[in-house]
């Protein structure tokens, strides 16, 4: 690709989180009824968590571009309200595994519950055509970027 096309691809890239945190994330945070103690990071740790059902601290650190100390707190916490786990992997003992408990699982689809309701809120006067080409566009976004290589 030429350097034009390269810097409208960012640009359309930076474009598309900041509208997503903008239009979206921002409502879907709100304060957890059971865990009113759980910020932002913590949203989506959970997340990611729910999504892979395990992972390493390693991993959820490059995900979230977070340094992995920071990371160490977050979890800490997370596992002090019964929400996450850290165990041993059978393997290689070195590397320790993160997932939810049942608990965590539980507020995931909470979570998934509160932020749908708001969507719905969100999306009620979208023309249902735009909307299912929009869902459409996004299907194909992700498959296309699950293809691109990781590059260390």
């Amino acid at each position: 690709m030429k350097y034009e096309e390269l810097r409208e691809l960012h640009d359309l890239l930076f474009k598309t989180l900041g509208l997503f945190h903008e239009k979206f994330l921002c409502q879907f945070r709100k304060e957890s009824p059971q865990y009113p103690g759980i910020k932002k990071n913590h949203a989506m740790i959970i997340g990611f968590l729910y999504q892979n059902q395990v992972l390493t601290a390693t991993e959820i650190a490059k995900i979230l571009n977070m340094e992995k100390g920071s990371l160490t707190t977050l979890i800490d916490q997370l596992e002090e309200l019964g929400l996450a786990i850290r165990y041993k992997d059978i393997n290689d003992r070195r590397k320790a595994l993160i997932s939810l408990t049942d608990a965590g699982k539980a507020e995931m689809e909470d979570m998934m519950r509160n932020s749908a309701q708001r969507m719905g809120n969100i999306l009620s006067d979208s023309d249902p055509d735009e909307l299912l080409k929009f869902v459409e566009s996004l299907s194909y976004a992700i498959e296309f970027m699950q293809k691109i290589k990781k590059v260390s």
